[in-house]
């Protein structure tokens, strides 16, 4: 799941924020209903809530996320806070695109294919900021950093 707010990105000097959640086995729609709502409810300036299924990612990545944070081991679900940057979410769907261009072509790149493509690019786990298993630590850390 990926959801985005429909706040203008263009404020001067406001940072906008992607959290990811992530389990093992993925969000019930209600959990992540709930837990987003949680979020955009205390927090405005979030651009990007998705839900991150830690088997679908690079176990080096994690190692190094964990290493990086001090985190004994993975928690069941974990916050991961980065920095919205929409180049480099342009930058990602452009190599998606070029590495692919006969599909793009043709048409045949599909929406799920590009949904990928930007939530590996928000959640980049080399440039997360804050790595937490508590929601309300999540908002008191991007209040404080806002």
């Amino acid at each position: 799941m990926f959801s985005k707010k429909n706040e203008n990105l263009d404020e001067p000097f406001q940072t906008w924020y992607c959290i990811g959640i992530m389990t093992d086995h993925g969000l019930e729609d209600e959990e992540y209903d709930a837990l987003s709502k949680r979020i955009c409810d205390s927090l405005q300036n979030v651009k990007v809530i998705s839900d991150l299924i830690r088997v679908e990612w690079d176990r080096e990545k994690l190692k190094s996320l964990n290493e990086r944070f001090q985190q004994p081991a993975y928690t069941d679900p974990c916050y991961i806070i980065n920095e919205f940057i929409p180049e480099d979410i342009k930058k990602e769907r452009k190599l998606l695109e070029k590495n692919n261009k006969w599909k793009r072509l043709f048409g045949f790149l599909s929406p799920m294919e590009y949904i990928v493509a930007e939530t590996k690019a928000a959640h980049d786990f080399d440039k997360s900021l804050f790595y937490t298993d508590d929601v309300d630590q999540v908002i008191e850390y991007i209040l404080a950093n806002s």
